[in-house]
């Protein structure tokens, strides 16, 4: 009975420790809208970060943006988010709008490993702010570039232009000389999208502007000055504006056009020249365009200056201060500037922040956007600032709407009196 009986405490004792090793493995629950793609990132990293913290099971969970939002506002309210956000800077600048919860990162940045650390810009952390708050850690940088069909140019003989002038005699051939060989009238310049303010202003007048032009602003500075009637600003978004009204080298209804639209334009072989960023060069290398296309900064708008690669967002991952592990929630989020987090970054995303990574396997036009060749132009990320901004962006949306349609005899003039009317609208918010 006896050894019976000690047999049975030792499998209780067991079971016990086991019972007890079990209860102390800790679940790290991440959301974010990647897909696929960010769900193999994540497990990528899980699998790094385990190494040094074996009894840690991250996991991540993927939605659709606007159930993402949501979602995560209700929940970081209430205490029953998950451990981390994961997504673009203005849409965790969003979060933190509603709820106020997310946890300030600045220590957390400090306190990165040196080598980590130097690769973060002060443009980074610009735009991993808000209300001058870190709330996030940067660690992938979306970047907007310009491309060209390959097989275009070769046959029109061209090279990809390094001049607007250069880029607009190229779009009138691309348009006008059946650059595919169908025997059609069916191919367009360029293929752009203003169906909506971000379309028209951030994959637009910004582009062209900040990328460019290599403005500092596009719409307001720090100060809350308006400057779309700053030469820097108005030359390069007038050239922009007239690709719809004088020069008309756009489809009929691009004014319309949507992300979806506008890559339809293209994927359907029926453009010369678009915008290209580092999250589709992927899908476009592998399949769609079958890499049938040149990538490089946007051509200079003015002598004197070069044209650069915009980055236009900023993505990171925000630590919920009311979650149920903030402390490992930071580790973790800690940890994915450094080279193997980013390294898998890179190959599942294409973003990343670091310049010392094994490119070897990275997709052609992928190459450009990593690889240091070109400059980059950091977007001002005016909305961590001034939470009021989204407003003000919607506000000259409908004034550039409205130019397209009834395009003004005064470019200058026009933008003289649209500076006008917001900056009353940007003083009244100041004054607030």
């Amino acid at each position: 009975m006896r050894n019976l009986l000690n047999g049975g405490s030792l499998g209780l004792v067991a079971g016990l420790l086991l019972a007890a090793g079990s209860a102390q493995a800790t679940d790290l629950v991440i959301w974010h809208d990647k897909g696929d793609d960010g769900l193999a990132m994540i497990d990528a990293m899980a699998a790094e970060f385990k190494k040094t913290h074996p009894d840690v099971d991250v996991r991540s969970i993927t939605m659709p943006t606007e159930q993402w939002i949501s979602k995560s506002i209700a929940a970081v309210n209430t205490g029953t988010g998950p451990d981390v956000l994961f997504n673009d800077n203005n849409r965790l600048a969003t979060v933190q709008q509603s709820t106020g919860k997310l946890c300030e990162m600045s220590e957390v940045v400090d306190a990165l490993p040196a080598e980590d650390r130097a690769f973060l810009s002060d443009g980074d952390l610009t735009a991993a702010s808000f209300e001058d708050k870190v709330i996030m850690m940067p660690f992938q940088r979306v970047i907007t570039a310009w491309g060209a069909r390959k097989s275009w140019l070769d046959k029109l003989g061209e090279d990809y232009p390094t001049t607007w002038p250069e880029m607009l005699r190229i779009a009138e051939r691309f348009q006008n000389e059946d650059p595919d060989d169908n025997g059609q009238n069916d191919t367009y310049g360029f293929a752009l999208q203003g169906g909506a303010a971000g379309s028209l202003i951030g994959a637009g007048t910004k582009l062209f502007a900040m990328g460019g032009n290599r403005a500092p602003h596009d719409l307001m500075d720090f100060d809350g000055k308006i400057t779309i009637a700053d030469p820097a600003v108005a030359g390069p978004t007038t050239e922009y504006l007239k690709i719809y009204t004088d020069y008309k080298l756009v489809a009929p209804d691009t004014i319309n056009h949507t992300f979806t639209d506008m890559y339809q334009l293209i994927e359907g072989g029926r453009v010369g020249f678009f915008r290209v960023g580092n999250w589709n060069v992927g899908k476009w290398d592998r399949e769609a365009l079958n890499g049938d296309y040149v990538v490089g900064p946007l051509p200079s708008l003015d002598e004197g200056v070069e044209g650069a690669m915009l980055v236009g967002t900023v993505r990171g991952m925000s630590v919920p201060c009311n979650g149920k592990n903030v402390d490992l929630a930071k580790e973790f989020v800690a940890s994915i500037v450094g080279k193997d987090q980013q390294q898998s970054s890179l190959d599942n995303m294409g973003g990343i922040v670091r310049s010392d990574l094994d490119t070897s396997a990275v997709t052609p036009s992928l190459v450009n956007f990593v690889n240091g060749k070109y400059p980059m132009q950091t977007d001002d990320f005016m909305a961590s600032t001034y939470a009021w901004f989204p407003a003000l962006v919607d506000a000259y949306y409908v004034e550039l709407s409205g130019a397209i349609a009834n395009p003004p005899t005064d470019w200058n003039a026009w933008f003289a009196e649209t500076a006008a009317k917001l900056q009353a609208k940007a003083d009244e918010e100041l004054k607030k």
